[in-house]
This record gives structure tokens, sequence and C-alpha cells, in this order.
């Protein structure tokens, strides 16, 4: 009877000394997830945009997002490198029209939209760290401005049947951009606020205006695109994530 309970306190501390032991050691099949290094981000914003000179004259503000990809050159995190993409959308039309041949029962939606995609990249500088972290960026890249008008149904819901491209081009873009990253958490993957406003030049581009879609529509003509400088400031508002 002892030897029976000397054997069974035996196996109880047995067993429990291997248990603690396979909660301290981590298993073979997982690794621990490693904090990110914090030399490299990316953010999401929503943008404003407010025409600038000739552009100006000719349009009104844009609304759009965009998002960028930063990472550090130095252990400091002082320099890095930063490439931006956003879309801008700076004019939009709705008309009614009736199908050709139908008498008028069948009512069409013909849609105009003018957009601006830019990629741009270039490097970054940060100032003091903390709960407000300002940023100095210079930019360059190539912007595409286009027009493209579609026809739907009057009750269908992004489903075009025609789609034709009125305008496009692709130029050159070049700038910069000043903000403020401001903290809102710490933990593992670190979240700031992204306030902050960007400066593009495009020296000679061809873009529609609503003027000009307009007159063509009116006239049942092809709309002549504008040709010349087209300047703007984008003013942003987003996150930035500590991401690897």
């Amino acid at each position: 009877m002892r030897t029976l309970l000397h054997f069974f306190t035996a196996a109880a501390t047995t067993l429990a000394a291997s248990q603690a032991l396979a909660q301290n050691t981590p298993s073979s099949g997982s690794s621990e997830r490693r904090p990110p290094s914090g030399l490299g981000s990316v953010g999401v914003h929503l943008q404003l945009t407010e025409p600038k000179g000739d552009f100006a004259a000719n349009t009104n503000n844009g609304f759009g997002f965009g998002g960028y990809v930063l990472r550090a050159l130095d252990s400091n995190k002082i320099l890095n490198l930063r490439g931006d993409f956003s879309f801008v959308s700076y004019a939009n039309s709705r008309r009614r029209l009736p199908l050709a041949g139908t008498g008028g029962l069948i009512q069409l939606d013909l849609r105009t939209s003018s957009n601006i995609v830019s990629v741009v990249a270039g490097p970054q500088l940060l100032g003091p760290t903390g709960t407000f972290t300002p940023y100095a960026t210079a930019l360059g890249g190539f912007s595409v401005f286009w027009t493209e008008s579609t026809v739907e149904g009057s009750q269908n819901t992004n489903t075009p049947f025609a789609s034709t491209t009125n305008s496009s081009d692709a130029v050159w873009a070049y700038g910069g951009a000043v903000g403020s990253y401001i903290q809102v958490t710490k933990g593992t993957n670190p979240v700031r606020l992204d306030l902050g406003a960007r400066f593009l030049r495009h020296d000679d581009a061809r873009y529609l205006t609503a003027d000009r879609v307009r007159e063509a529509f009116q006239n049942n003509a092809t709309p002549v695109p504008v040709r010349g400088r087209a300047d703007f400031i984008t003013y942003y508002l987003g996150v930035n994530v500590i991401a690897f």
C-alpha cells in the first residue's frame, strides 16, 4: 500500500512538472510574433484638392482618396523614402436622354467623369518624434488626366453598357508635401493621424473641363481639351500605421 502511495505521488509530481515545462516552452509548430521594427509604415487618407493658376480658372475642387508606403533609410528614422498613390475626381455630370427609336419610353443616363491619378515618390524628412511629428517631402512622378463617359439604364446601378474615353493625357508631376503625424496609440502597431498638404505641378497637361463637356453635348460635337499648366494643392487627412 505504501509502495502504491509513493508511486502515485511520484507520478503526480512528474505530470505537474511536465505540464509546467510545456506551458513555458513554445511549440515547434508555432512562432512568437515579433513586433515591427518601426522602419516601415503604410497610410491611407481622404483628399480635397484646390486647383491653382490656370487650372483654378477652368475647374473646381476635387475629391478622392490616396495611400502611401514609407520606409526609413537610417536607424534614427529621420531620412525616409515615400511612395504615394492618389485618385481624385474634379468634375462629374449626369444627363438623362431617351434611347433612340423608343419614343422616349426608355430613358438612359449619360455620366461623364473627369479624374486624375498621381503616382509620385521621393525623400521624406521627419522632425522630432513625439505626440506631434512634423515632416516634409519632395516628390516627383507622373499624373494621368482623363475624362470618361458611360451610358446606362436609368434604373441600373453602376452597370454601364457603353463607354468612351473622351480625353487622356499622362504628364510629369513634381512638387512636395508637408504635414504632421499625431500619435493615437502605441501598442505593437502604433497608429497615428496624418494631416498634411501636397502641391503638384504639371507643366503641359491636356484635360477636359465641365464647360467643354457641356458645350460638346449641346453642339453634338467631340469635346476639345484644354492644354496648359495644371497645378493643385491636395489637403489630406488619414491614418498611418507602423506595419513592418
